[in-house]
């Protein structure tokens, strides 16, 4: 470890800012107005205020296990076993249906160009031929990674200064927004779990403590930062793109696009989805990377993940951890669109947060960590019955192999012993 080059607290909040900032405001912004109106912009400040109380339980928990990990590292080293095996077992599906939704984010960007795009056959190829990709190991990242920020924060400065020039007052007036179709509080809870999403990404800083400068001191300091700077950023897109689309906001794939289109014409649209695009590919492959190593990172520290499962080839990656993921990821890609493997990945977000706000309460930071619960709990309430019913699905899917691991164990000690 100490020859590892550890990263910087600005380090820290680039990344937190890549991590974050996603497809989430780009191809969501007309759902959650669609929900909720102007109040998108309050459901916008809650669910990050929300977020903010449940990052720094992490926080408080990474002053105590500073190792790789977050959430799994919490659950099993204060609840045991079998709460460690199911949470990291959901991050590492966490990862999984973040490839699934990030290349079903890019597709539905691409329709915007190309309406009549084969959506799933085109997916499928992509996470195949990322997977044989990551097979070969991961030396693109850090460059990728790079020109993807670029391009995100050039998408944002843009979009803002364009914005701040077309933008009309009158969008914000009431009565034009609550219609016959009154704004109700059931819209604007689900427009407050659909916010979620453009936050999931925080939860991969505490998973990578062990590579920051002292992360009991800078890692609650520059997620705060981090907190800030996101929430402002997205009021900011979700008030520009209101105020300028209007009532028309919902009608629009990617409102920023057709934005952009106004000011510079109709090559607007296919430039600024290009740039989105890029950014969102960026995303994609980070995470077509860094899932399987979630995987087999569990295995090698969980004794209910068969070892073999992280087992690296002579490019030095997890073979079985990268089949599983590729094919765990085109399975979640089938399952539904954008909106809805977006809601799953809010869904698999929750158990982090919950098991997390748990492990607050019972090392005695009982408000930060009854918050953490309590707005859980209330994010539970916004998933639609689908969702649910799918991620309920999981959680008891993984609770049975936890089972039968179990038995496993049992029957080869037994026969071991009367040996």
């Amino acid at each position: 470890m100490k020859d590892q080059k550890l990263l910087s607290p600005m380090a820290v909040y680039l990344l937190g800012i890549n991590s974050i900032i996603g497809s989430g405001i780009f191809l969501l912004a007309g759902k959650i107005y669609q929900e909720a109106g102007v109040w998108s912009l309050l459901a916008i400040l809650f669910a990050g205020l929300s977020i903010f109380v449940i990052a720094f339980s992490y926080a408080n928990m990474s002053k105590l296990y500073a190792e790789n990990g977050g959430a799994f590292v919490y659950a099993k080293a204060l609840f045991g076993r079998f709460p460690g095996f199911i949470v990291g077992m959901v991050t590492w599906i966490l990862g999984t249906v973040t490839l699934a939704t990030e290349v079903s984010a890019l597709l539905t960007a691409l329709k915007m160009i190309f309406p009549h795009l084969e959506v799933k056959v085109i997916g499928i190829a992509l996470i195949l031929l990322l997977g044989v990709v990551s097979y070969f190991g991961s030396s693109l990242i850090s460059g990728l990674d790079n020109v993807t920020s670029f391009v995100k924060i050039v998408i944002v400065f843009i979009f803002i200064v364009v914005g701040v020039v077309l933008i009309s007052g009158r969008h914000f007036e009431f009565p034009s927004v609550l219609t016959e179709k009154t704004i109700h509080f059931h819209g604007f809870l689900s427009a407050y779990g659909t916010v979620f999403f453009f936050f999931t990404g925080f939860s991969f800083l505490p998973v990578n403590a062990e590579k920051m400068k002292n992360p009991a001191r800078n890692l609650p300091k520059m997620m705060s930062l981090v907190m800030v700077t996101c929430i402002t950023v997205y009021l900011i897109i979700q008030g520009l793109t209101i105020g300028i689309l209007g009532n028309h906001l919902p009608k629009t794939i990617v409102p920023a696009a057709t934005i952009f289109s106004q000011v510079v014409g109709s090559i607007g649209i296919p430039l600024f989805i290009v740039g989105i695009c890029i950014s969102i590919f960026g995303v994609i492959v980070a995470t077509t990377f860094n899932t399987p190593t979630i995987l087999a990172s569990l295995a090698i520290a969980h004794e209910d993940v068969p070892l073999f499962v992280a087992k690296n080839n002579r490019f030095g990656t997890p073979t079985v951890a990268v089949v599983l993921t590729t094919a765990g990821a085109i399975l979640l890609f089938l399952s539904g669109n954008y909106v809805f493997l977006s809601g799953l990945t809010v869904f698999m977000s929750f158990v982090q947060y919950l098991s997390t706000g748990l492990a607050n309460i019972k090392k005695k930071f009982f408000l930060i960590g009854a918050g953490s619960v309590v707005f859980s709990l209330v994010l539970l309430t916004s998933f639609t019955g689908p969702i649910l019913i799918l991620g309920f699905s999981i959680l008891i899917v993984l609770a049975l192999i936890y089972w039968l691991i179990k038995k496993d164990q049992g029957l080869k000690k037994n026969a071991h012993e009367n040996t």
